[in-house]
């Protein structure tokens, strides 16, 4: 399929838009992305947003929860709001002939929400037996008792951002308008939409619909710093019905647009793909988890670096020296020539994967628009890994990773 340069405008209201023919695609995909997230949710107050985007759909003042589910099932199209951390995600595909009705609709939605008490009360009991059910799963609740010892509590990432069982059966429909009414903004808004139509039928019906869109909530959002904790902490959740224990240990990382990242991200590759460091030595050798990886989850904000272990609870203690071990042994010995040319290599090989389809690349156009990276960047990352050395790497490492001041989060029998 053929690719055409992107088009970007930006709204008089701060909203960007971006458009990206490819010819030959069967569906037109659009992503959207509204920073903030948690940033303004009280500690009593947290999965807010995230209940209020998933009722967000759930009724207009023009239209119920039963005919927007209709209009979009006609069409063969789907809808769908997303809350994390650091934003609201946006996700609509359809066919290209029905892409202006989709748009209006869309912008229906963020606009004239309703958020009826019945579709809360739905929606409510749906998200508290998700979260019932998380806290049975040891990998869940390592993470989120990791998060709560990596952040500080006037973090948001301190909390999770579904919320807890307490706070979400305490939310009311104020709560849910309220956490509405600083979640939105344009000028916090990017939109991308790909597929075969010309960038402006694309980028036309979106300005029609949302130009006049005007909010009274924060233009801008920061994400505040984090700090690392004066000393390594260790917090082991007891679930004695279980018979396996998940690991999650590391600290605060880094923001995407920090220069350090790329040499990071080889790094945390070397560590811990599926062929890293932690997954030859932990599992492959010493035979001391079922599962074993790492992330460097750079965002808006520092997102954490972690390793995550599912281990047999005998073997609990040992995986973690062995692990601090290559913590410790990345930030002493460069790795070789051939370790960082094949994180490059598969980094690189990533980044094309998430871009085979327009939903891939819609995602990826809003985030080259929030990171400041330039539209181009996917024809230009190799120039961002390709001059990392084993020397970089292991400078970052020392840098970036400490291991006398990790969070560990233990959750098993």
């Amino acid at each position: 399929m053929k690719v055409f340069d992107p088009v970007r405008t930006v709204l008089p209201n701060g909203c960007v838009l971006i458009a990206q023919r490819l010819i030959g695609a069967p569906l037109i995909s659009l992503y959207g992305f509204v920073k903030g997230g948690t940033v303004w949710e009280l500690p009593e107050k947290v999965g807010s947003v995230n209940l209020m985007a998933q009722v967000l759909r759930r009724g207009t003042e023009t239209k119920t929860a039963q005919e927007i589910d209709d209009a979009l099932e006609r069409r063969g199209a789907e809808l769908s709001f997303t809350a994390g951390h650091e934003g609201i995600a946006v996700q609509l595909s359809c066919l290209p002939r029905d892409f202006a009705y989709c748009v209006s609709l869309l912008a229906e939605i963020l606009r004239y929400p309703t958020f009826p008490e019945e579709e809360l009360e739905k929606q409510r009991l749906r998200l508290i037996n998700a979260l019932k059910d998380a806290a049975t799963r040891p990998e869940e609740v390592s993470y989120r008792r990791f998060l709560s010892l990596a952040y500080s509590p006037d973090h948001p990432f301190h909390y999770p951002s579904d919320g807890t069982l307490e706070s979400v059966a305490a939310l009311s429909r104020d709560d849910i308008l309220e956490a509405y009414r600083k979640a939105f903004n344009p000028a916090r808004t990017v939109f991308a939409v790909v597929g075969d139509m010309e960038p402006q039928e694309m980028l036309d019906p979106i300005a029609e619909a949302i130009s006049d869109w005007e909010t009274d909530s924060p233009k801008e959002v920061d994400f505040p710093p984090a700090s690392l904790p004066e000393s390594l902490k260790r917090e082991h959740v007891g679930l004695p019905d279980k018979l396996q224990a998940w690991i999650n240990m590391g600290h605060k990382g880094l923001k995407r647009n920090d220069e350090r990242f790329y040499a990071a991200n080889v790094m945390t590759t070397i560590l811990g793909a599926g062929w890293g460091r932690l997954f030859t030595q932990i599992r492959d050798n010493q035979g001391l988890a079922y599962a074993v990886g790492a992330s460097l989850q750079a965002g808006l904000g520092e997102g954490p670096f972690v390793v995550r272990m599912g281990v047999n609870p005998k073997d609990i203690g040992r995986a973690i020296d062995s692990a601090i071990a290559e913590l410790n042994k990345i930030r002493t010995e460069p790795p070789s020539e051939d370790e960082v040319s094949d994180a490059k290599s598969y980094l690189l090989g990533r980044l094309v994967l998430s871009m085979e389809t327009t939903g891939g690349i819609a995602a990826m156009l809003v985030s080259c628009e929030l990171y400041g990276l330039g539209l181009d960047y996917p024809q230009r990352a190799k120039s961002f890994y390709e001059p990392i050395t084993p020397d970089q790497v292991r400078e970052v490492a020392l840098e970036v990773i400490h291991p006398e001041r990790l969070v560990i989060s233990i959750a098993g029998p």
